[in-house]
């Protein structure tokens, strides 16, 4: 038999894993000294520390390794615990590459622009939720606070419950000769009759990138563009019509420099 300073030497396992492995049951000694407690392992078990070694060397926890270890004659559970552990790595690669990438873009940004934009976007999910929505055809974003007017204009007579957030929300769905089409939503908790050009509905969970914004309106222009501009070097595609969420907006504030918005641009995976 060999002691456990030996075992460690040939194992290239050291004393103290081997003493954590014992806690967990994943490879015991063979004996254990009644009188001095020293750990004393066979030397059939060096082919049990390969195994581990071996296991570890692939990516697998230690409480893979110990499922694998007690089916470890039985080929097809072992080929299966190797397949699920080859899926699992595979995902975990793209998740880096994704990450490399987006590091590579915000050192890129910052030697161009000195400005830290790539740092700011992320990627969220909006949530599910209930809007009451009214949309029309304007000249410019200048005139968008003509819809949110005609909304509250006329829902007034309705007492709508609004969520908290609300989720004040202009999304631009289309732009040519003619002008801007623009929806604009509010959350509410209850269900209401649509009527005339005022819609109520839900609206499914969406994926996006995501950039919070203090500052005036007419910067918002360059603030899209450098959103538009990271989906494209992030590696995502575009999946529907850019909108903006006012966080603090004159609804409830008459300093413009303190307005926040949320620009975001559905995104997918390519």
């Amino acid at each position: 038999m060999l002691k456990i300073g030996d075992f460690a030497m040939l194992s290239k396992i050291s004393i103290n894993m081997l003493r954590h492995y014992d806690e967990i049951n994943l490879l015991k000694p063979a004996n254990i000294d009644d009188f001095t407690g020293y750990r004393y392992y066979e030397e059939e078990q060096l082919l049990i520390a390969n195994r581990i070694q071996s296991l570890k060397a692939m990516g697998l926890s230690l409480s893979m390794i110990k499922q694998i270890l007690e089916q470890y004659e039985n080929s097809n559970s072992l080929k299966n615990f190797l397949q699920i552990q080859r899926t699992q790595k595979l995902e975990d690669l793209e998740a880096l590459k994704k990450q490399i990438l987006k590091l590579d873009t915000a050192i890129k940004s910052l030697e161009e622009n000195s400005k830290p934009i790539n740092c700011d976007i992320s990627i969220k999910e909006i949530p599910k939720r209930k809007v009451v929505s009214y949309t029309r055809q304007i000249n410019s974003y200048d005139e968008e606070n003509l819809l949110w007017e005609e909304l509250n204009e006329q829902t007034q007579s309705l007492n709508i419950h609004y969520t908290t957030p609300s989720f004040d929300i202009a999304i631009f769905h289309e732009y040519n000769q003619n002008g801007l089409l623009v929806e604009v939503q509010r959350g509410i908790s209850d269900t209401y009759d649509n009527f005339g050009q005022v819609q109520f509905k839900d609206v499914s969970p969406i994926k996006v990138a995501s950039l919070a914004y203090k500052g005036e309106y007419p910067n918002l222009q360059q603030v899209n563009a450098d959103v538009a501009k990271w989906i494209k070097d992030n590696g995502y595609d575009l999946n529907g019509n850019m909108f903006n969420i006012y966080h603090i907006s004159p609804k409830t504030e008459s300093e413009t420099e303190k307005m926040l918005t949320e620009v975001c641009f559905p995104v997918k995976n390519k």
